[in-house]
């Protein structure tokens, strides 16, 4: 019976070490996850979190990392002429640009589960409509 009592005491001492424990990872964890996700693109980049070599092509670039390979000179394994082909196909400009390096992260991920997601004016033709005949 001395055993099983001792048992149960150790077994309460640290299930109470977990519960005085857990909360204060939690909030850690939570307080993380707040200050990145209050951040920008821009204040990562200046954190270091955003140099490293953009290595896909430039069309499944995001228009993010198009903007910030063509207009901030972030390093990238593809030309600076097909990046300014697909900066020019997409219409995008300076302006648009620093608007969504300045957006915060929280803001476009919240875009992006509303499908608000801000995009520049299309450039390309768009197909002829055909008309009905009465």
């Amino acid at each position: 019976m001395s055993q099983e009592k001792s048992l149960k005491i150790n077994i309460m001492l640290i299930q109470n070490r977990i519960r005085r424990t857990l909360p204060i990872k939690t909030i850690l964890v939570a307080l993380s996850l707040t200050v990145l996700a209050g951040c920008s693109s821009s204040q990562s980049q200046q954190l270091g979190m955003r140099s490293s070599t953009v290595t896909k092509t430039p069309q499944q670039m995001s228009n993010l990392e198009i903007c910030e390979t063509y207009a901030f000179g972030r390093r990238a394994s593809h030309t600076r002429v097909a990046i300014a082909s697909e900066w020019n196909r997409r219409n995008i400009s300076h302006s648009y640009c620093n608007k969504i390096r300045n957006e915060l992260y929280v803001t476009a991920l919240l875009k992006k589960l509303a499908n608000a997601e801000e995009r520049p004016g299309s450039n390309q033709v768009q197909p002829v409509q055909p008309i009905e005949l009465r």
